[in-house]
């Protein structure tokens, strides 16, 4: 189940952050199907929301929590227009139903265009999108990491194809999962907003111009933001010939906005964080993390429990806890064959997250250190406080340098694997590590920002986790619902 949306704020910046509150009886329902039939957004009052965007950011500026950016304030124009437009917004729903076409009380209005804004980590993108996904006044809306949307599409496929025997499938020649899985997220929002809209695994750039091409025929309006131009979304990645249609789909239904800054404003004037047993959350010996975990737990490292996560029957060691607070090592975390959901769930069930031994990250080892991206983005969507232990500074945890005979071994084995000549290789992301070189600034930002007080200010985030059988319980001791197999990575 996608997820719905909670709200978090720092001093130069915020971000939004989602958990799914579909199946919590103790939250609101936030996703009501017959809003597909109402205007995007509450006609009353909503133009003065968005004429306030660019008045609110003036604000902040005059009170000394943003610096004024020229990039910002021209995204801030495009955002109003753009929430003047949804309005009145009627997505033209092509799938509705012989007797809605007759009774439904409104009309469709002619689709509009939303926006994929690219540039480079802290430019300030998120925060504005979330700024301008905050005024919304609607339900049908749904804001949402990339990462998770593509792993929530592969889930209801997957239960899709389940519900049919071979046989079925077999003899229902007409049936599309993808389509079925677009038109069921259409009938839940009609607006998409996608932070880190970022394509590196083969399963999802195969699908991506199928799926787009049906939301965006439900009326669906797509607002994201990346790292990469769409020219260089899945740039050298597996079967890329198969990808290409879907950016021309995606320029045709986003305008492109182009917001590079050379500033990392998550750097700025970010106060350091005063823990016991040291003065950062980036720490350089396990002692001082032993009795950081003792003053947030309030037990003995020597007390806590070993934990282990279970659902849909695949167990997750992770080390011992107590209460909200967990003790883990780097090889438990990284170097297991943990995937995606695995830290859904630990990002679910643990507000602060101590992690021992974590070594200085290479491009030796490729799978280790993209766990360790996948997890830092999730950890840091639900506020988890990630404290590490590190022989060496924050700003030398990723040396992205390959040696000459490394190097050579992953193309022999890549070559070997995939059945490629030598040119095929040596142009393939998988190879060069391109997507890590986009990806580990980010991390390092964000690993940065985590270390501050703004950050360790914010209430956890940790959401609910979706279950797609009845195993998908964890137990009481993790307090956690399953959110699907964990695929590795």
């Amino acid at each position: 189940m996608l997820r719905s949306v909670c709200r978090r704020y720092g001093t130069l910046w915020y971000s939004c952050v989602y958990h799914d509150v579909y199946h919590d009886a103790q939250h609101r329902r936030l996703y009501h199907f017959a809003c597909r039939d109402q205007p995007l957004c509450n006609a009353h009052g909503s133009q003065r929301f968005y004429a306030t965007l660019t008045a609110q950011y003036k604000a902040r500026v005059e009170r000394g929590e943003l610096l004024e950016d020229p990039r910002q304030l021209v995204l801030l124009d495009k955002f109003e227009k753009l929430g003047e437009k949804l309005e009145s917004y009627q997505p033209p729903v092509a799938n509705k139903s012989f007797f809605s076409k007759f009774f439904s009380s409104t009309s469709a209005t002619p689709q509009i265009n939303g926006l994929y804004i690219h540039g480079g980590v802290g430019c300030g993108k998120t925060m504005i999108m979330d700024q301008f996904y905050d005024e919304i006044q609607s339900e049908s809306k749904l804001r949402t990491h990339f990462h998770d949307f593509m792993l929530d599409v592969h889930e209801r496929i997957h239960k899709y194809k389940s519900s049919y025997s071979r046989e079925q499938l077999r003899r229902k020649k007409g049936i599309d999962p993808i389509r079925e899985v677009a038109l069921s997220i259409a009938s839940e929002t009609s607006l998409l907003c996608f932070d880190e809209f970022q394509v590196t695994d083969v399963a999802d750039a195969m699908i991506l111009k199928r799926l787009f091409e049906h939301l965006f025929e439900q009326g669906i309006v797509m607002v994201a933001t990346g790292n990469r131009p769409p020219d260089d979304l899945y740039k050298n990645g597996l079967q890329r010939s198969n990808f290409l249609p879907f950016i021309p789909l995606l320029k045709q239904h986003c305008e492109i906005l182009d917001m590079d800054s050379p500033v990392d404003y998550r750097l700025l004037d970010n106060k350091p964080l005063d823990l016991p047993g040291g003065k950062a959350a980036f720490l350089h010996d396990d002692e001082r993390v032993d009795r950081l975990f003792e003053h947030l737990s309030g037990v003995k490292v020597e007390q806590a429990t070993p934990r282990t996560l279970t659902f849909l029957g695949r167990e997750i060691q992770v080390g011992v806890s107590h209460g909200s607070v967990l003790l883990t090592s780097f090889r438990e975390l990284c170097m297991s064959n943990h995937g995606s959901s695995d830290f859904r769930a630990i990002a679910k069930t643990y507000s602060h997250v101590l992690v021992k031994d974590f070594p200085q990250l290479s491009m030796k080892e490729k799978t280790p250190l993209r766990r360790f991206i996948i997890m830092m983005d999730l950890f840091y969507d639900r506020a988890v406080k990630l404290v590490i232990s590190c022989h060496v500074p924050i700003i030398q945890i990723i040396d992205l340098q390959v040696s000459t005979d490394s190097a050579a071994d992953d193309l022999r084995l890549l070559m070997d694997d995939l059945k490629l000549t030598l040119a095929e290789a040596k142009a393939m992301s998988l190879f060069t590590g391109e997507d890590e070189l986009f990806s580990h600034k980010r991390a390092l930002s964000r690993l940065n920002e985590m270390q501050c007080n703004d950050y360790w200010g914010l209430p956890h985030r940790p959401g609910s986790l979706e279950s797609s059988s009845s195993e998908g319980s964890g137990s009481a001791s993790t307090g956690g619902e399953s959110s699907g197999e964990g695929s590795s990575v």
